[in-house]
Order: structure tokens, then sequence, then C-alpha cells
């Protein structure tokens, strides 16, 4: 699923657009923006990975958003002015879309984000549903019902799902099974270190807490390492 921002500085554009986009499984509206600055705060809040821009706003416009941007998310412009619709292609824009939008054209748009939303996973918690990167994912713990994710972004949260669904879920590779409660994504590691026991101490590049494999897990690691 999609985590997108919808930026217009005309409230019912908004809402039309959100019930819209609302009515897609592929897309999960986490904000609208009124202004450049709500956008900022939002963009910096959730990181979208789609935004539905307007182009002339009151305080500015959409393409000065995307010129602040070091990494600038998709964009769909989303405008009731044909004219910008060459500047938008020069900026990689997604798609042009017309103000009204019709729900059909917007299929159409969706259907282009749509490869785009396999790369995340929607998953419950105890206070509501997260969307996750997988690739932001370093590693996931069975804890009974639960299973426990750590990554940079999302450290020790509990998610509401059994660790072989999960499992399921995640590419193989970069993620590894190594035990019947532990899953690790390859690509998030710098360092193994051997230790008594046949234990292994395995160091993050990301920031995140190095863990302790035991024996089982750690030949299964150092096999999957050694076949990439």
């Amino acid at each position: 699923m999609l985590r997108a921002l919808v930026i217009d500085d005309e409230a019912p554009a908004r809402r039309y657009l959100r019930r819209l986009l609302e009515a897609s499984a592929a897309v999960h509206v986490a904000g609208e923006a009124g202004t450049l600055e709500q956008a900022r705060t939002l963009i910096r809040e959730h990181r979208p990975d789609v935004l539905f821009l307007d182009i002339e706003l009151t305080s500015g416009t959409g393409f000065d958003l995307l010129d602040e941007l070091e990494a600038p998310p998709a964009v769909v412009f989303v405008t009731a002015h044909s004219d910008y619709a060459a500047r938008a292609f020069d900026v990689q824009a997604v798609d042009y879309l017309l103000k009204p939008v019709r729900p059909d054209r917007l299929e159409q748009t969706l259907a282009r984000l749509r490869p785009r939303a396999s790369d995340h996973l929607t998953l419950r918690t105890r206070n509501g549903t997260k969307l996750i990167k997988v690739h932001e994912l370093t590693m996931a713990q069975a804890q009974g019902d639960y299973v426990l994710l750590c990554s940079a972004l999302h450290a020790n949260e509990l998610m509401h799902i059994t660790f072989k669904r999960l499992a399921a879920q995640l590419p193989c590779p970069p993620f590894c099974a190594l035990s019947r409660s532990v899953i690790m994504n390859l690509e998030h590691i710098s360092h193994l270190s051997a230790l008594p026991g046949a234990q292994t101490e395995v160091t993050f590049n990301n920031g995140v807490a190095a863990v302790v494999l035991g024996r089982v897990a750690s030949q299964r690691l150092r096999r999957a390492v050694a076949q990439r």
C-alpha cells in the first residue's frame, strides 16, 4: 500500500480527491496540506511514497516544494491549469491530472503507481495500522501472536501478525529465516563476529542494535551470506 499526501490550498478539492483515493486498496492517505509549510511538515513526519500535488498554491507552487526536497517522492500533479504539463514531466511526474478529477482517469494513475505498492507491508499494531517499507526492515522476531520489528525507523514495535505469515510476505533474498522465530535482512548486515559457543554477534549498517545469534541460527546466517 502506498503512503500518500494530498497537497492543495482548496479544502473541497482535497476532500474530493481524498475520497477517491481512499476507495482504492492500494493507497493510504496519510494526511492533507493546504500550504507549503504544512506540506513540508507532513513530508518530514510521514515520508510519503507519492504526493498528489496542486501547482498553484497560495504560498507558492508545487514546483517550489519539489525543488526543496533532496529525494522527492513520486508526484502526481492535480491542477486546473493545462499549461504546466511540459514542466511537470521535466520533473518526472508520474501523471498530470486536470480538475475536476474523473474517477476513471485517477484509476489509470493508480495503475501506474501500483507496482510501487508491493514494496510495503500493511500491519496492525496495538494502536492502529502501520505501513512499513520492506527495504527498511532489518529484523523480525516472533513473540507469541505478535512479531517484534527492528529497523532504524520502527525499533521494537509489536505487530499483530504471525511470524509465519510475515515471513511469507518478505522477499527472499534479501530476507533470510534463521529459525522459526527470527528473520533478517541480509542487506542490512555490516559485520559478523564469532563468539564462544559457536554464537555470532551481528552488527547492522543502519544503527539498529547488534544482536547475538545461537549456534543453529549462526550457521544458517553464515551459509546465506556466503551464497550471496
